[in-house]
């Protein structure tokens, strides 16, 4: 069961997700009508969609993310815990990355849209510098390992962890076995090897995302600013 309450007024008793269509044609400035006309549908369509009245599929959100100007993941957002699983999920900033690929988390109030394959529970560090500048590293928050034999054969050649060491840093790091038991290497391209580290633990690199489209905050989506012409048509009705 989701632990976001469902919109008041839809009018089913077992209603599917919310999603954000709402927010997206007030924002292209389209009453739901003048989307339904578009769209080939009446506006009644429109508000049983938007009022979680009947179930969106993807497809219909391809046809309205055309109208609309933006992808259909987006369309298929809400905060609910039982959101659409093709449609974006919220993933929120908890830092970045910084010189010498050192990790400095931060809570922010910062949530970017991310992959709706993306598991539950991912977490983005934005990128602040090198050829990656802007882009968010992608990683599960919970998902603290300690480095094994395993995990060391898993990375290849890439920078595939977050390293949070002893001391209290964190460092975005390929990881190499030293000498001493117990002891690693962290390295990377074009930096300073940081040499005998003690690790805590590792989080596995999930993947790299540009944060093209800001999401709505709940806030957002339960704003009532419709279009003037929308308006109109409940006053003459």
């Amino acid at each position: 069961m989701s632990r976001f309450p469902r919109k008041e007024h839809s009018r089913l008793v077992n209603p599917p997700p919310p999603n954000s269509i709402r927010f997206f044609r007030i924002r292209a400035g389209l009453a739901r009508a003048d989307l339904g006309r578009k769209l080939g549908v009446a506006g009644e369509t429109i508000r049983k969609l938007e009022q979680c009245d009947t179930w969106l599929d993807a497809d219909r959100a391809v046809e309205i993310g055309r109208i609309l100007g933006v992808p259909y993941e987006l369309l298929g957002f809400s905060y609910a815990s039982d959101a659409y699983a093709w449609a974006t999920k919220a993933v929120p900033v908890v830092g970045e990355i910084t010189a010498n690929d050192q990790v400095k988390f931060a809570r922010t109030d910062r949530i970017v849209a991310g992959s709706a394959h993306l598991p539950q529970g991912c977490v983005a560090l934005e990128i602040k510098i090198g050829k990656m500048r802007g882009w968010n590293l992608i990683y599960q928050e919970a998902a603290q390992l300690s480095m094994s034999s395993e995990l060391l054969a898993q990375q290849g050649n890439r920078e595939n962890f977050l390293v949070h060491l002893v001391n209290g840093t964190t460092w975005w790091r390929h990881v190499l076995r030293a000498q001493t038991i117990g002891l690693h290497h962290l390295q990377s391209q074009y930096v300073d090897v940081i040499t005998d580290a003690r690790i805590a633990w590792v989080s596995e690199v999930l993947g790299f995302e540009l944060a093209r489209y800001p999401l709505p905050t709940p806030a957002q989506l339960k704003e009532k600013n419709e279009p003037p012409s929308d308006k109109s048509a409940a006053v003459a009705r």
